[in-house]
Protein backbone atom coordinates (compact mmCIF):
# COMPACT_ATOMS: atom_id res chain seq x y z
CA UNK A 1 0.00 0.00 0.00
CA UNK A 2 1.13 3.70 -0.94
CA UNK A 3 0.40 4.75 2.78
CA UNK A 4 3.60 2.63 3.68
CA UNK A 5 5.81 4.39 1.41
CA UNK A 6 4.28 7.78 2.71
CA UNK A 7 5.08 6.85 6.38
CA UNK A 8 9.00 5.56 5.35
CA UNK A 9 9.53 8.67 3.88
CA UNK A 10 8.35 10.38 6.50
CA UNK A 11 9.94 9.13 9.23
CA UNK A 12 13.07 8.66 7.31
CA UNK A 13 13.29 12.32 7.54
CA UNK A 14 15.36 13.67 10.59
CA UNK A 15 13.45 17.32 10.75
CA UNK A 16 10.48 15.41 11.54
CA UNK A 17 12.02 13.72 14.36
CA UNK A 18 13.51 17.32 15.74
CA UNK A 19 9.42 18.64 15.45
CA UNK A 20 8.32 15.89 17.14
CA UNK A 21 10.50 15.99 20.17
CA UNK A 22 9.72 19.61 20.11
CA UNK A 23 6.03 19.44 19.71
CA UNK A 24 5.91 16.49 22.83
CA UNK A 25 8.23 18.61 25.52
CA UNK A 26 5.84 21.85 24.70
CA UNK A 27 3.22 19.41 24.69
CA UNK A 28 4.08 18.06 28.02
CA UNK A 29 4.85 21.45 29.56
CA UNK A 30 1.70 23.63 28.26
CA UNK A 31 -0.70 20.67 29.38
CA UNK A 32 1.60 20.22 33.32
CA UNK A 33 0.74 24.19 33.20
CA UNK A 34 -2.30 24.40 32.25
CA UNK A 35 -1.75 26.15 29.07
CA UNK A 36 -3.64 24.58 26.76
CA UNK A 37 -7.23 23.91 29.18
CA UNK A 38 -6.81 27.67 29.19
CA UNK A 39 -6.13 28.52 25.87
CA UNK A 40 -7.25 26.02 24.20
CA UNK A 41 -9.23 28.19 21.61
CA UNK A 42 -5.77 28.96 20.22
CA UNK A 43 -6.05 25.88 18.04
CA UNK A 44 -8.97 26.78 16.47
CA UNK A 45 -7.58 30.49 15.35
CA UNK A 46 -4.15 28.57 13.94
CA UNK A 47 -6.86 26.38 11.92
CA UNK A 48 -8.54 29.65 10.43
CA UNK A 49 -5.49 31.51 9.64
CA UNK A 50 -2.89 28.37 8.69
CA UNK A 51 -4.66 28.60 5.30
CA UNK A 52 -4.18 32.28 4.61
CA UNK A 53 -1.05 32.38 6.08
CA UNK A 54 0.03 29.54 3.67
CA UNK A 55 -1.02 31.61 0.69
CA UNK A 56 0.76 34.27 1.54
CA UNK A 57 3.99 32.60 2.27
CA UNK A 58 3.27 29.92 -0.59
CA UNK A 59 3.07 32.80 -3.34
CA UNK A 60 4.84 36.13 -1.74
CA UNK A 61 8.11 34.48 -0.21
CA UNK A 62 8.62 31.17 -1.54
CA UNK A 63 7.91 31.85 -5.44
CA UNK A 64 9.77 35.59 -5.15
CA UNK A 65 11.76 36.28 -8.41
CA UNK A 66 15.04 36.39 -6.93
CA UNK A 67 16.68 37.14 -9.96
CA UNK A 68 19.83 34.92 -11.76
CA UNK A 69 23.45 35.02 -12.48
CA UNK A 70 24.63 32.71 -15.36
CA UNK A 71 27.34 33.14 -18.04
CA UNK A 72 27.12 34.18 -21.93
CA UNK A 73 29.32 34.87 -24.90
CA UNK A 74 31.61 37.58 -24.07
CA UNK A 75 31.06 41.09 -26.01
CA UNK A 76 34.07 43.40 -27.09
CA UNK A 77 33.41 46.67 -25.87
CA UNK A 78 32.17 45.95 -22.10
CA UNK A 79 33.37 46.09 -18.90
CA UNK A 80 32.43 45.12 -15.16
CA UNK A 81 29.39 46.62 -14.38
CA UNK A 82 28.32 47.77 -17.82
CA UNK A 83 24.62 46.98 -18.13
CA UNK A 84 23.36 45.38 -21.28
CA UNK A 85 20.26 43.55 -22.70
CA UNK A 86 19.97 40.22 -23.16
CA UNK A 87 17.50 37.21 -24.12
CA UNK A 88 15.71 35.43 -20.99
CA UNK A 89 13.27 33.36 -21.99
CA UNK A 90 12.00 34.76 -25.10
CA UNK A 91 12.12 38.31 -23.19
CA UNK A 92 14.70 41.05 -23.37
CA UNK A 93 15.96 41.39 -19.90
CA UNK A 94 18.54 44.35 -18.43
CA UNK A 95 21.75 42.11 -16.70
CA UNK A 96 24.71 43.93 -15.08
CA UNK A 97 28.66 42.39 -15.85
CA UNK A 98 30.10 41.17 -13.22
CA UNK A 99 32.79 39.25 -14.71
CA UNK A 100 34.76 38.54 -17.85
CA UNK A 101 37.48 35.78 -18.34
CA UNK A 102 38.69 35.06 -21.88
CA UNK A 103 35.55 34.13 -23.70
CA UNK A 104 32.73 34.50 -20.93
CA UNK A 105 30.83 36.91 -19.06
CA UNK A 106 28.95 36.43 -16.01
CA UNK A 107 25.47 38.44 -16.02
CA UNK A 108 22.90 39.02 -13.53
CA UNK A 109 19.70 40.47 -12.56
CA UNK A 110 17.34 40.78 -9.26
CA UNK A 111 17.12 41.08 -5.65
CA UNK A 112 19.91 37.89 -5.21
CA UNK A 113 22.40 38.67 -8.27
CA UNK A 114 24.94 39.45 -5.48
CA UNK A 115 24.31 36.91 -3.14
CA UNK A 116 24.93 33.07 -3.64
CA UNK A 117 24.08 32.04 -0.43
CA UNK A 118 20.42 33.82 -1.17
CA UNK A 119 20.48 31.71 -4.69
CA UNK A 120 21.32 28.78 -3.18
CA UNK A 121 18.99 28.63 0.03
CA UNK A 122 15.92 29.86 -2.09
CA UNK A 123 17.07 27.12 -4.83
CA UNK A 124 17.02 24.74 -1.68
CA UNK A 125 13.86 26.11 -0.14
CA UNK A 126 11.45 25.81 -3.30
CA UNK A 127 12.99 26.46 -6.56
CA UNK A 128 14.57 23.11 -7.11
CA UNK A 129 11.51 21.38 -5.54
CA UNK A 130 9.74 23.06 -9.07
CA UNK A 131 12.40 21.84 -11.25
CA UNK A 132 12.39 18.64 -9.26
CA UNK A 133 8.89 17.87 -7.71
CA UNK A 134 9.08 14.23 -6.54
CA UNK A 135 12.73 14.56 -5.46
CA UNK A 136 12.02 13.59 -1.79
CA UNK A 137 14.73 15.54 -0.15
CA UNK A 138 13.47 18.44 -1.52
CA UNK A 139 10.17 17.94 -0.75
CA UNK A 140 10.82 18.73 3.24
CA UNK A 141 11.77 22.29 3.78
CA UNK A 142 15.46 22.93 5.97
CA UNK A 143 14.83 22.35 9.45
CA UNK A 144 16.12 25.81 10.38
CA UNK A 145 13.29 27.66 8.14
CA UNK A 146 10.74 25.65 10.16
CA UNK A 147 12.38 26.40 13.71
CA UNK A 148 12.60 29.95 12.25
CA UNK A 149 8.73 29.82 12.24
CA UNK A 150 7.75 28.68 15.47
CA UNK A 151 9.93 31.35 17.26
CA UNK A 152 8.32 34.00 14.52
CA UNK A 153 4.94 32.76 16.28
CA UNK A 154 6.07 32.46 19.67
CA UNK A 155 7.78 36.30 19.56
CA UNK A 156 4.43 37.34 17.95
CA UNK A 157 2.22 36.38 19.94
CA UNK A 158 4.27 37.50 23.35
CA UNK A 159 4.72 40.99 21.80
CA UNK A 160 0.86 40.70 21.41
CA UNK A 161 -0.58 39.17 24.39
CA UNK A 162 2.93 39.79 26.66
CA UNK A 163 1.26 36.35 28.27
CA UNK A 164 4.08 32.96 28.10
CA UNK A 165 1.75 30.99 28.36
CA UNK A 166 -0.52 32.45 25.18
CA UNK A 167 2.54 32.22 23.55
CA UNK A 168 3.89 28.49 24.23
CA UNK A 169 0.49 26.96 23.48
CA UNK A 170 -0.32 29.07 20.35
CA UNK A 171 3.92 27.88 19.18
CA UNK A 172 2.84 24.40 20.87
CA UNK A 173 0.03 24.56 18.00
CA UNK A 174 2.13 25.22 14.99
CA UNK A 175 4.48 22.79 15.50
CA UNK A 176 1.82 20.40 15.56
CA UNK A 177 0.16 22.35 12.03
CA UNK A 178 3.52 21.93 10.77
CA UNK A 179 3.69 18.45 11.23
CA UNK A 180 0.61 18.11 9.29
CA UNK A 181 2.01 19.96 6.42
CA UNK A 182 4.74 18.19 6.17
CA UNK A 183 2.68 15.09 6.03
CA UNK A 184 0.11 16.54 3.45
CA UNK A 185 2.67 17.93 1.24
CA UNK A 186 4.61 14.81 1.40
CA UNK A 187 1.60 12.53 0.32
CA UNK A 188 0.21 14.72 -2.44
CA UNK A 189 3.82 13.30 -4.33
CA UNK A 190 3.96 10.20 -3.40
CA UNK A 191 2.87 8.72 -6.96
CA UNK A 192 -0.48 6.69 -6.34
CA UNK A 193 -1.05 7.40 -2.96
CA UNK A 194 -4.65 8.43 -2.24
CA UNK A 195 -5.46 10.51 0.96
CA UNK A 196 -8.37 9.17 2.85
CA UNK A 197 -11.07 12.23 2.29
CA UNK A 198 -12.56 13.74 -0.88
CA UNK A 199 -11.24 16.71 0.73
CA UNK A 200 -7.97 16.13 0.70
CA UNK A 201 -8.22 14.35 -2.30
CA UNK A 202 -9.16 17.32 -4.44
CA UNK A 203 -6.46 19.27 -2.68
CA UNK A 204 -4.15 17.09 -3.91
CA UNK A 205 -5.04 17.16 -7.77
CA UNK A 206 -4.77 21.08 -6.60
CA UNK A 207 -1.36 20.89 -6.11
CA UNK A 208 -0.63 18.69 -8.60
CA UNK A 209 -1.59 21.30 -10.87
CA UNK A 210 -0.12 23.48 -9.40
CA UNK A 211 2.95 21.84 -10.41
CA UNK A 212 2.40 20.50 -13.46
CA UNK A 213 -0.01 23.02 -15.28
CA UNK A 214 0.78 26.27 -13.92
CA UNK A 215 2.45 28.30 -10.50
CA UNK A 216 0.49 30.40 -10.47
CA UNK A 217 -2.94 29.10 -8.98
CA UNK A 218 -3.64 26.73 -6.45
CA UNK A 219 -1.67 28.10 -3.37
CA UNK A 220 -2.91 25.78 -0.56
CA UNK A 221 -0.82 22.81 0.96
CA UNK A 222 -3.31 21.43 3.73
CA UNK A 223 -6.41 23.61 2.88
CA UNK A 224 -7.97 25.29 -0.58
CA UNK A 225 -9.77 27.79 1.47
CA UNK A 226 -7.10 30.52 0.90
CA UNK A 227 -7.32 29.73 -2.79
CA UNK A 228 -11.09 29.71 -3.07
CA UNK A 229 -11.65 32.91 -1.03
CA UNK A 230 -8.69 34.61 -2.91
CA UNK A 231 -9.78 33.45 -6.18
CA UNK A 232 -6.54 31.30 -7.12
CA UNK A 233 -8.68 27.66 -7.44
CA UNK A 234 -9.65 27.80 -11.13
CA UNK A 235 -11.12 24.92 -13.07
CA UNK A 236 -7.47 23.67 -14.08
CA UNK A 237 -9.66 23.52 -17.73
CA UNK A 238 -9.45 27.43 -18.07
CA UNK A 239 -5.98 27.43 -17.18
CA UNK A 240 -3.01 27.64 -20.01
CA UNK A 241 -0.03 25.50 -19.19
CA UNK A 242 2.40 27.62 -18.02
CA UNK A 243 5.76 27.78 -19.80
CA UNK A 244 7.34 28.04 -16.11
CA UNK A 245 5.54 25.90 -14.09
CA UNK A 246 8.73 23.96 -13.68
CA UNK A 247 11.25 26.90 -13.75
CA UNK A 248 9.40 29.41 -10.93
CA UNK A 249 12.73 31.88 -11.13
CA UNK A 250 12.73 31.98 -14.66
CA UNK A 251 16.04 30.92 -15.04
CA UNK A 252 17.49 31.23 -18.83
CA UNK A 253 17.48 28.51 -20.75
CA UNK A 254 20.55 26.78 -21.61
CA UNK A 255 21.65 26.65 -25.23
CA UNK A 256 22.16 23.21 -26.12
CA UNK A 257 26.19 22.58 -27.97
CA UNK A 258 26.32 21.82 -31.62
CA UNK A 259 28.20 18.69 -32.03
Amino acid sequence: MKIKEVLKHYFSEPSIWLYIIIASILGWYTFQQGYIQQYWYLFIILIIVAPFYEWVAHKYLLHDLIGNVFSIEKQDGVKIGDKIFVDVLDKQQEVEIMSITDDKMEVGYGKAKNSKFYRDFMDRLHIGHHENPNDIKLIFAPYYVALLLFLKFFLLVLLLTFNIGMALTFTFATVLYYLHYEWMHLAHHIPGYEHLFPWSKNLKKAHLFHHYRNENYWWGITNIAGDMILGTYPNYKDVKLSKTVMNINHKPKKKKTKI
